[in-house]
């Protein structure tokens, strides 16, 4: 997660008390390390969930997200996200919604100064193998107010 800003709108991902950890959190930018979960022995990450269905797993976590107005102009702003590249083989879902490479919206008036819980969710097909078992992609967000 990186950000690019203009105006007065500034965003910082938090790391959640029943959350993974954040880390490399500089203002608008973080990593979650979910660690390594595999379908039998499930997750060794505090914090990270698993539940198992039939054919995939799903991995779990929850973060945190501030937007702040430091010219104190603007009350609310509507949040999207997306991926940065197609995702062949894991679907990822941020609060439910299923994330593509075009932007969606997340929350439409999400309040200026409180910090939003957020879950994210990888859906991982058993079928895979070490191999190609690692996800590389990012997810982008922007905060546009409203």
């Amino acid at each position: 997660m990186q950000s690019q800003g203009q105006g007065s709108i500034a965003v910082a991902f938090v790391t959640s008390p029943d959350g993974a950890t954040l880390s490399g959190a500089a203002p608008g930018r973080g990593a979650l390390n979910l660690g390594t979960v595999s379908y039998s022995s499930g997750a060794r990450t505090p914090n990270v969930q698993m539940r198992h269905l039939e054919g995939r797993f799903v991995v779990a976590t929850r973060f945190g997200m501030n937007i702040q107005d430091t010219a104190q102009r603007v009350s609310s702003a509507t949040v999207l996200a997306s991926m940065a590249l197609p995702e062949p083989y894991f679907t990822l879902r941020l609060d439910g919604m299923k994330l593509e490479t075009t932007p969606q919206v997340i929350q439409g008036r999400a309040r200026i100064g409180e910090t939003l819980p957020h879950r994210l969710e990888i859906e991982v097909p058993t079928s895979l193998t070490e191999k190609n078992s690692q996800l590389q992609n990012a997810i982008i967000f922007q905060v546009v107010p409203n």
